[in-house]
């Protein structure tokens, strides 16, 4: 960790993880016993799926076994992609024994957003194994789930500690290999957006935790091309990238360090494809391509020289909500309402409060822009990461019908209260024009 806790000299605030112990090493597994017996765990509950299983939970067995360590497991009885939805976590509630006290998560994405909310639950401690460097989530304080077809963040526990074999990693497929690398990448987009927040709302930052992440990105993209040939060194790097973003948002004591328009376009993508009965990608893959999406949008907004304040105050004084709501519910289904409930509440487009904004936006436009082009790498450096990871580059490629791209990249405004690019662009009144270019 490059992160010290406690009051942080940059932004003032007091910096805590709670995260006591994490391993990333060949063999880490073997660990595991001292690990347990430090966190004064006796029986624990292991969560996996049959993936999982073969990855790393075997030999997980195998090693409390020999180490006279009692267990009780939930296998997801499955290979395909299990779905972070209420009848998941109500299968591993069902099974879940009281008498264990501690959870082990076997599996990095779902499997530990599963667990880690169990624990929060349970009040029961976890250690997450990881089999694979695949989402930024791996030691965050929430749970990215689907409840009632909606993404949402939920509040859940977090990791006692964590352990990543890489010797496990590295047999990890290579298409969570990809997703791993992707979703690091969007933390170029999340800072960028985390800084522009801050000078336009004055939403708090931390620049120590703003530079910690974009340090762990710029090495990631460095070693994208060693990454998929199974090279431990790129593994351990992008690993720990990983772990490290979990750690910032926990320290930050939200999402911005790791997660910004680019993340939003991925849910939408899970949202619409949840509507449809179809099934989704990897979040990492869908987050990588959902970057060089958000890319090629800051690229036409480094093209805006000045801001027309009376320009963008007639544009959202003749926004039409209700029009944008029955896009919305098209374009969703009924994971539409959710979204259309919440702006209630909300009041993103109150034109009285975008008028406010579109000031300040005008008064530091040069500094946005200064932002943007400090904060972001080189376009084709982004496509080309992409191609080396084969990682889709347009939006199309998830079947997804290019007359709705324009409308789902729109829609990132929508997910929640947090302000992105395309809010920015909207306030602008520039929000139509942009999204037609790209």
């Amino acid at each position: 960790m490059e992160m010290v806790e406690g009051v942080c000299k940059s932004c003032g605030r007091e910096h805590h993880c709670g995260v006591k112990e994490v391993l990333v090493e060949a063999g880490a597994l073997r660990k595991l016993p001292a690990l347990l017996d430090e966190a004064g765990a006796k029986k624990p509950f292991l969560v996996m799926d049959e993936n999982t299983k073969t990855a790393a939970g075997n030999e997980v067995m195998d090693i409390l076994c020999s180490a006279h360590i009692p267990f009780v497991t939930y296998c997801f009885p499955t290979r395909e992609i299990i779905n972070p939805t209420e009848e998941s976590v109500g299968k591993v509630m069902m099974s879940y024994d009281p008498s264990c006290d501690c959870a082990l998560a076997i599996g990095s994405g779902v499997i530990n957003d599963i667990t880690k909310f169990i624990s929060r639950v349970s009040g029961k401690p976890y250690i997450l194994t990881l089999t694979a460097p695949s989402m930024d989530g791996i030691l965050s304080p929430t749970s990215s789930m689907d409840s009632n077809g909606v993404k949402v963040s939920l509040p859940s526990a977090l990791a006692w500690g964590a352990v990543a074999d890489l010797d496990v990693l590295c047999d990890a497929p290579k298409h969570m290999l990809a997703a791993g690398a992707g979703d690091m990448i969007a933390k170029y987009i999340s800072i960028c957006e985390w800084r522009i927040s801050n000078l336009i709302t004055g939403e708090y930052y931390c620049p120590d935790i703003a530079a910690m992440m974009e340090k762990a990105a710029r090495s990631v993209t460095s070693c994208s091309s060693e990454l998929m040939s199974g090279d431990k060194k790129a593994i351990k790097e992008v690993t720990e990238g990983l772990i490290l973003a979990g750690s910032a948002m926990a320290y930050a004591g939200c999402t911005r360090p790791a997660s910004g328009m680019e993340h939003y376009i991925s849910h939408l993508m899970d949202m619409r494809k949840l509507s449809l009965g179809k099934a989704t990608d990897l979040h990492g893959i869908q987050v990588g391509t959902g970057t060089l999406v958000a890319m090629k949008l800051y690229d036409e907004v480094r093209k805006i020289p000045s801001i027309d304040t009376a320009g963008a105050k007639a544009y959202a004084q003749s926004f039409d909500y209700g029009a944008w709501a029955d896009r919305l519910r098209s374009l969703l289904g009924s994971s539409a309402e959710i979204l259309i409930a919440t702006e209630k509440k909300e009041g993103k487009y109150d034109a009285a409060r975008q008028a406010v904004r579109v000031e300040r936006i005008a008064a530091v436009w040069p500094q946005i822009l200064s932002i943007i082009n400090e904060s972001l790498p080189d376009t084709q450096t982004i496509q080309t990461m992409l191609r080396e990871l084969g990682i889709p580059q347009t939006l199309e490629d998830y079947d997804i019908r290019k007359e709705d791209i324009p409308d789902l990249i729109k829609a990132t405004k929508d997910i929640r209260d947090k302000y992105v690019g395309t809010r920015l662009l909207w306030d602008i009144g520039k929000l139509d024009e942009v999204v037609g270019k790209l």
